[in-house]
């Protein structure tokens, strides 16, 4: 050949060069709307003209543009257009770029020296479309399968992502990156996902696509008094785990009650009022119901008390602390009176213990001993006489 053509395509750097002459675009991956200079190099040698040829035929329908250095003069060819220009090293810039500029150019080199013909291959790249999820329903039912589509355009590499936490182990991305799918979809499922899209040029990302998993009732449940005095007021309040909000419907004694609301209750309770009181509840996108179950009891003859549930708690240590200090004050007075009867028996005239009398007081009787309660306290020392 007469010449060496080197030709990457597909945003790869191009360096097509001749001995000491090269061309490389720049930047290495132009993009639609954007701009790009095909970069000529010619070392050590002195230009005299630059002729530029869109293909690789460097007839005159063919010709951009002719480049002469010593003026500066650009004469315009064939295909020139305002979009394209020279540098003055000779070098082609295009702006506003669109897919049809992409494919073979050729420049014509004229030096003082040599002339040679250089091709290289202009590769445009589209930036990705803004990313959009879609799926077959909006609000999937729980444990039904689920497949989330990201589309987009020219993305070379998708990736999902979702807000707050990590996306389940159970869902599955396909090949391509663009489904993702839930085999079962759960509760535990439902958040706000986006998909990424990019290529080499560009990126961009989906609005957040809400999953919603419509799911319950489950676990119905119903609170309030259960005992009620004749002539006193009492609601139950019904609830579950739904989604949406369920409907309600309330039995009593199996009687439908026409009811509809979480809530039912009786402001001035009778006899006749206690029964067993049932919630049914409904989910109207899954069809699916749910019921609790209650007793009330409508008499005088026996109510629970109706303590606070810490109140206990409270109780129990409130009974401890008086306990321990009932054992603190024993453990005290056993403790000082063993250390006076050490004390008394210790002493030089080895005298006995005195014994504490108690006695009624007696009017006209001496205050002079501690009196307590009516009663008096008074020392009786008895001696033995020593016989001979």
């Amino acid at each position: 050949m007469g010449g060496l053509i080197i030709s990457v395509l597909l945003g790869l750097v191009v360096d097509v060069t001749r001995g000491s002459w090269s061309i490389q675009p720049i930047p290495q991956y132009p993009a639609v709307r954007g701009s790009v200079t095909l970069s000529l190099a010619v070392i050590n040698e002195k230009v005299t003209s630059v002729a530029w040829f869109k293909g690789t035929d460097t007839n005159p329908p063919n010709q951009i543009l002719t480049y002469i250095p010593a003026g500066p003069i650009t004469i315009a060819g064939a295909l020139h257009s305002p979009r394209f220009s020279a540098f003055s090293n000779g070098s082609l810039h295009i702006t506003d770029l669109l897919l049809t500029d992409q494919g073979e150019y050729t420049v014509k080199v004229q030096a003082e020296k040599t002339s040679m013909n250089l091709s290289v291959t202009l590769t445009v790249h589209e930036p990705v479309t803004k990313p959009k999820i879609t799926a077959p329903t909006p609000q999937p039912k729980e444990n039904e399968p689920v497949t989330l589509t990201c589309v987009t355009s020219h993305a070379v590499t998708i990736t999902w992502t979702r807000r707050g936490t990590s996306i389940s182990s159970g869902a599955k991305l396909s090949g391509d990156n663009k489904t993702l799918t839930f085999s079962s979809i759960t509760r535990g499922d439902l958040g706000e996902y986006q998909c990424g899209a990019q290529n080499l040029v560009s990126k961009d990302f989906s609005d957040p696509y809400v999953v919603s998993v419509l799911y319950g009732p489950s676990e119905a449940r119903i609170e309030g008094e259960v005992f009620v005095r004749p002539g006193y007021s009492f609601t139950l309040t019904c609830s579950a785990d739904s989604n949406p909000p369920p409907e309600f419907q309330w039995k009593v004694n199996d009687t439908d009650t026409g009811a509809k609301t979480s809530k039912y209750g009786v402001s001035n309770a009778e006899t006749e009022d206690q029964g067993l009181y049932t919630c049914v509840v409904r989910n109207p996108a899954t069809l699916r119901t749910a019921t609790a179950a209650v007793y009330v009891n409508v008499t005088a003859e026996f109510i629970p008390p109706e303590y606070p549930v810490f109140l206990g708690p409270i109780l129990g240590l409130a009974f401890a602390i008086i306990l321990a200090v009932v054992l603190i004050i024993i453990g005290s007075v056993f403790i000082y009176r063993k250390f006076m009867r050490k004390k008394l028996n210790e002493s030089p005239d080895n005298e006995p213990d005195p014994i504490p009398v108690y006695e009624n007081v007696k009017a006209g009787q001496s205050m002079e001993e501690p009196s307590y309660m009516g009663l008096q306290f008074r020392y009786e020392e008895t001696y033995t006489e020593l016989k001979a």
